[in-house]
Order: structure tokens, then C-alpha cells, then sequence
């Protein structure tokens, strides 16, 4: 019995540790239940520490957020100064551009006038006399303030000089005006030799007619012809202001053989100047 009780004892305490140790784990599995189930029921400083959830992004620096904002405001101002100043510069370009033309415009419109008045000038003085009287001056033929009256009578002839009926007058541009005289003429009169040394004259001589209202044509000898007495071609237009002084000599080459015959004209022609 003794040995049975004592072996009994060796295995009743294995039984009993077993227990215990069984016991144990209960109580742990109890506990660890308790704090399963706590859940929403228990402190709030007790529940984890990180929240549950998605997380949410990390805002930008404020800083960074400010240099941003002012380089695009300073991107912008830029932006808008270069677009006024180009402004600014095409509307100067415009500006000169518009003054050159209207220089340019002002100068060729003073040019046009200056070479109109220059041409009437040359061509005609400011009015036509209503006198058509002249007086001719030719110093290579030593005559001076010779008259020059319409027609070529021998009424006409007397006076001095006698302008031809139909042809020009020196204030008419593009005309001839074609003027005759007399080689002897009438001792006493203006025609006296009137045009007796009209031979004399060579290329390039002055000739001057005045007008009644004072103004006077100078004229430069520019072409000498000898023609038939039934020649009136010599009267018409020359296709420039001229002045043509005609008077007889006894025949062609014959300039000073005092007649009687006079069988050809002489006549010497000059161009405005």
C-alpha cells in the first residue's frame, strides 16, 4: 500500500502541476478575451495611437506657396511691360513714318509750285497787256526802245518797227512773234535804218522786247535764214517762245547793197531765255 501511495504521490503531483498549469492558461485566455472585447467601451487613451483611415495629403509649404505665386505675378508684370513697350515703340515707328510722308509730301508739293511759278515765270509775265505796242532793243545792232506797233503798212513800217498780223507775242508761250523793219527806211522817222545793220548780228546776241506793262523778254540769237520775199512759212510757230526780225537785202548773200531790187528776206531768229 505504501508503495502504491508513495508512486501515488509522484503521479498525483504531476496531475496536480498539470492542472495548474492548465489553469493557468484558462485565466490567460480569459484575460486576453476581456481586452479583445473591450473595443469601443474602453478609455480612449488605452486605443492605438495611430488613426485608422486614409491618410491625407501634406500640404504645401506656405512659404513655397507665396514665392510661387509672386514669380508668376512678376512673370505676368514682365509680360505686360515688354507688350506696352513694343506698343509704345510701333506707335512711334507709326508717328515718324507718318511725318517723313507728310514731309516728303510738303516737299514735293513746294518743289511742284517752285518749278510751276519758275516755268510761268520764264514763259509769261503776271498779265497780258491790253496794249499790244512793244519796244525792241538790240545793242549788237546799236538800236534802242525802237517801237514795235501792230501791222506792217508802210504807215506801220514808218514808226519804228511793225509787228506781223497773225503770229505771236512774246507773253504767248510757244509763239513767234515776228517783227519786220526797213534797211533805209524815212530820214526823220524811227525807221531811218531801222534794221540796216540786222547782218551784224552772230549767234548768241541779245535781243529785247518790252512789253506795255514794263516787262521784258530777253531772246539769244539762235538761227539766221535767208529766204524767198513769197516765204511766209517764216512767220508761223517754231515749237518754242521765238522772236524773229525780218528786213530785205538786194539777193542772197548780199548784205549791203543798198537796193534797189530787194529781192530777198533776211531774217534772224532768237530763243527766250
Amino acid at each position: 500500500m505504501r508503495g502504491w501511495f508513495g508512486a501515488g504521490r509522484g503521479r498525483a503531483g504531476l496531475y496536480t502541476l498539470g492542472v495548474m498549469a492548465l489553469l493557468a492558461v484558462g485565466v490567460l485566455a480569459i484575460a486576453a478575451g476581456a481586452g479583445m472585447f473591450s473595443g469601443a467601451d474602453a478609455d480612449p487613451s488605452e486605443r492605438a495611437i495611430q488613426p485608422v483611415g486614409s491618410e491625407k495629403s501634406t500640404p504645401e509649404p506656405v512659404a513655397e506657396k507665396a514665392t510661387e505665386a509672386t514669380d508668376k505675378a512678376d512673370e505676368a508684370a514682365a509680360k505686360d511691360k515688354a507688350e506696352e513697350e513694343a506698343d509704345a515703340e510701333k506707335e512711334l515707328v507709326t508717328r515718324e513714318e507718318g511725318a517723313n510722308q507728310a514731309t516728303k509730301s510738303e516737299s514735293a508739293s513746294n518743289s511742284s509750285s517752285a518749278s510751276a511759278s519758275a516755268s510761268s515765270s520764264a514763259s509769261s509775265p503776271a498779265s497780258v497787256p491790253a496794249d499790244t505796242t512793244m519796244s525792241l532793243t538790240v545793242p549788237a545792232m546799236g538800236i534802242s526802245d525802237i517801237p514795235v506797233v501792230e501791222g506792217t503798212t508802210e504807215a506801220s513800217l514808218s514808226a519804228g518797227a511793225g509787228h506781223y498780223v497773225g503770229s505771236g507775242y512774246p507773253w504767248v508761250p510757244g509763239s513767234n512773234t515776228y517783227i519786220a523793219g526797213h534797211r533805209l527806211g524815212y530820214p526823220g522817222t524811227p525807221s531811218d535804218h531801222v534794221f540796216w545793220n540786222l547782218p551784224n548780228l552772230g549767234m548768241g546776241d541779245k535781243i529785247y522786247l518790252t512789253d506795255s506793262n514794263g516787262h521784258t523778254y530777253t531772246y539769244a540769237v539762235s538761227d539766221i535764214l535767208e529766204v524767198p520775199i513769197n516765204d511766209l512759212s517764216v512767220t508761223g510757230p517754231t515749237g518754242a517762245s521765238t522772236v524773229s526780225l525780218q528786213t530785205c537785202i538786194e539777193d542772197y548773200g548780199d548784205y549791203w547793197t543798198p537796193g534797189p531790187n530787194w529781192n530777198v528776206r533776211y531774217i534772224v531768229r532768237g530763243t527766250l531765255v
